[in-house]
């Protein structure tokens, strides 16, 4: 079991608001309780309609193999009881009693069981410590996510330079915050732990869209934290390309940067545009 702080961060990356009730304000009118009606026991079938429904029922199928009965050398031992004692009677030698004849031939015996064997040890994956980042989700004209770093927080001077390149390229400059995921939400050992962090940030992506009734077909990552390239790798299945901008803050102070970001401002536009002419 886990608890409330866990569960609502799950239901809240999944797009579920949860509400609980535990607490009764003063003077607050008592909450209406539902009444349920308990179902009836099922009436118990009389003797008679029981054993109707056995003699309905199909039969299980007899096995035809059958053990083979061994016959043994022994004359006076293949004879069945009657002739034994008819010889008796009669004053015949039990070596003038002709054995009997089984009138039934032997089976074949079935096929042998298997032998058991060893079970053979099941090498299992080794386990590592999960990823631990922060990042902030916020939207961009309600089409693109802009993913931010959480350990490293945009300064204004960075929030400045951040919207002038957008706005540049054409792209909206301002962006609403709606969320931010603190990975991982439950801190234990994972076989594959960039593929967990992975599929944490779609789920969480996709809660956030369908809470907000988003359709999203594109998303920047801002920065080179430990999160950012996997959005970025051949394996995202997501539905949203993903386009990798340099922290403003390091753009600051660095006009090489700047210089090496525009190739990257270009693709990012033509994708924009071509999003929106899909749209209309």
């Amino acid at each position: 079991m886990i608890g409330d702080p866990q569960r609502l961060q799950y239901l809240e990356a999944m797009g579920i608001a949860a509400w609980t009730s535990r607490y009764r304000f003063v003077n607050a009118r008592p909450t209406e309780q539902g009444e349920w009606e308990v179902a009836a026991a099922p009436a118990k079938p009389a003797p008679g309609q029981r054993l109707q429904a056995l003699l309905e029922s199909p039969s299980a199928p007899v096995e035809r193999h059958q053990p083979v009965v061994d016959v043994p050398s022994d004359p006076v031992e293949a004879s069945t009881p009657p002739a034994r004692a008819r010889a008796l009677l009669e004053g015949v030698s039990s070596a003038n009693i002709a054995p009997s004849v089984p009138t039934s031939r032997p089976v074949s015996p079935s096929t042998p069981a298997p032998v058991d064997r060893a079970e053979e040890p099941v090498e299992r994956p080794a386990l590592a410590d999960p990823l631990r980042f922060t990042l902030s989700l916020s939207v961009i004209g309600d089409r693109w996510w802009l993913m931010l770093p959480g350990g490293r927080p945009l300064s204004e001077a960075g929030q400045t330079l951040l919207g002038q390149m957008l706005k540049s390229i054409g792209v909206p400059a301002n962006w609403s915050a709606l969320s931010s995921l603190s990975w991982p939400l439950m801190s234990l050992p994972a076989s594959d732990p960039s593929a967990e962090a992975r599929e944490g940030i779609q789920v969480f992506c996709a809660g956030q869209a369908q809470r907000h009734g988003l359709t999203i077909d594109g998303a920047i990552v801002v920065g080179d934290d430990s999160w950012a390239p996997l959005l970025s790798e051949a394996e995202d299945n997501a539905d949203w390309a993903c386009h990798s901008l340099p922290h403003p803050d390091d753009l600051l102070a660095s006009a090489d940067a700047k210089r090496e970001c525009w190739t990257r401002l270009q693709s990012l536009a033509h994708a924009w545009q071509q999003g929106a002419s899909q749209q209309e």
